[in-house]
């Protein structure tokens, strides 16, 4: 008896550290996701159904969304969509502690690596493949399909595919009298030239500067750093060497420390940026300079590219949806139909949905930075490989910037970052 009593008693204790955790979180963060109405605040009818959504992004993807979402309802005037939204910065946590308390909303707009993190065994959302006389699944490939995939169950479903693209200041290489570059040498010779006027060839945050540094590890070594199955394959010695690397470009100054506000490249501080095909379109309004999409760099005798792809991000729904044909609807609203595609353009990267492409291709609306480097992923896509959720880890790109901040800055040896870094590869 006393066990049971001090079982039910530690259970108690979680759930009130997880609902004391939830209730801070949306007092810091301030993202509480109360119901709110569509900016045209139609009084709803008692026979209404009420469902809501989350997602994160800037504000040209809010204001598109919101947009949609009155579109939305008036083509279903028996569906009132409440809405919670805001930036990326927190909303990774503010999304776990929501999936553990059964707080997420009916539709979510998810990263694909959360499809491991919360659903691994396919059941942490709902089964979108009951749902096909609301989705149209003649819009995409089986090989689609099979992103959303987990245990054989429909978890979710792609709004465009992703790779780190690399832009270039076109205007400022030919100011100083350098090609495009193509090899890892290229931005050193670059940086020789460039760094007595303070300029860097290439500038980035350090999610992206964490997957240029695993390209140049996998092509030197011809070891992927995580397998398909997700196990750390990089050894200390590893480590090391991509720590003496990223010092190497810090110290050449083909890079400038790593920072996560993206500026350098629209100021003109430096003449190119890594990002996403999804994030590609705000780096392209600086000074009417010339953009072009450069090459991955490349080291001679390089086995692989040790570039990723992934779907950019995704909508799912609660598995605690109480509306699931609704939400449904909704979902296959915004991938399937033109009239949203159009409002939302290639903001996000090119759709994914064969009926959203159509219609933004038929407007004239994909002649865009983002199109062209959609189309040069499809190109290279037999040199890419799909994204494991290592790759993309908070935890593992923190913790080499701290590692790497220490070292760069002569805070501790190499010895003892590469050691730090390891013991968080592997959960120590």
């Amino acid at each position: 008896m006393l066990k049971n009593n001090r079982r039910g008693a530690a259970s108690t204790a979680i759930m009130i550290a997880v609902i004391i955790s939830f209730l801070l979180c949306l007092l810091v963060e301030g993202f509480m996701p109360v119901a709110r109405r569509s900016r045209t605040a139609k009084i709803q009818e008692d026979n209404t159904v009420d469902i809501s959504i989350s997602w994160w992004g800037n504000d040209p993807r809010h204001e598109y969304t919101l947009d949609g979402l009155d579109l939305f309802m008036e083509k279903n005037p028996d569906i009132h969509v409440s809405h919670t939204f805001g930036v990326w910065n927190g909303y990774e946590k503010r999304m776990n502690i929501m999936m553990l308390s059964s707080r997420q909303s009916d539709v979510m707009q998810v990263n694909y690596g959360w499809l491991d993190t919360y659903s691994p065994d396919g059941s942490g959302f709902y089964d979108l493949s009951t749902l096909s006389d609301v989705i149209d699944f003649s819009n995409f490939t089986d090989a689609d399909l099979e992103t959303g995939r987990r245990n054989g169950v429909l978890n979710a479903l792609p709004i465009a595919y992703n790779t780190p693209v690399i832009l270039l200041n076109k205007t400022i290489y030919d100011r100083y009298g350098l090609d495009l570059p193509q090899s890892w040498d290229d931005y050193f010779k670059a940086a020789e030239v460039m760094s007595k006027d303070g300029i860097y060839p290439i500038s980035m945050v350090k999610k992206q500067a964490w997957m240029l540094l695993l390209a140049w590890y996998e092509q030197k070594t011809g070891v992927s750093v995580f397998s398909e199955d997700n196990k750390v394959q990089i050894d200390e010695e590893g480590v090391k060497e991509m720590l003496v690397f990223y010092k190497s470009l810090i110290d050449a100054k083909v890079m400038p420390p790593l920072d996560d506000s993206g500026s350098q490249f629209n100021s003109g501080e430096s003449a190119g940026t890594m990002c996403w095909i999804s994030d590609s379109q705000r780096y392209t309004g600086s000074y009417g300079d010339e953009i072009m999409i450069g090459d991955i760099p490349m080291m001679d005798g390089a086995k692989s590219t040790g570039w990723y792809m992934k779907p950019a991000t995704m909508w799912a729904i609660s598995d605690h949806c109480m509306h699931p044909k609704e939400a449904g609807k909704l979902l296959n609203f915004l991938l399937n139909d033109p009239d949203f595609a159009l409002l939302a353009g290639t903001e996000k990267g090119i759709p994914v949905s064969k009926a959203a492409k159509e219609a933004l291709e038929q407007a004239g609306k994909t002649d865009t930075i983002a199109a062209k480097a959609d189309a040069k992923m499809f190109a290279d896509i037999s040199k890419l490989k799909q994204v494991v959720p290592g790759v993309e880890k908070s935890a593992y790109i923190d913790g080499f910037k701290d590692a790497s901040d220490l070292y760069i800055y002569d805070r501790a040896d190499l010895d003892e970052c590469a050691q730090q870094v390891m013991d968080i590869l592997n959960g120590n």
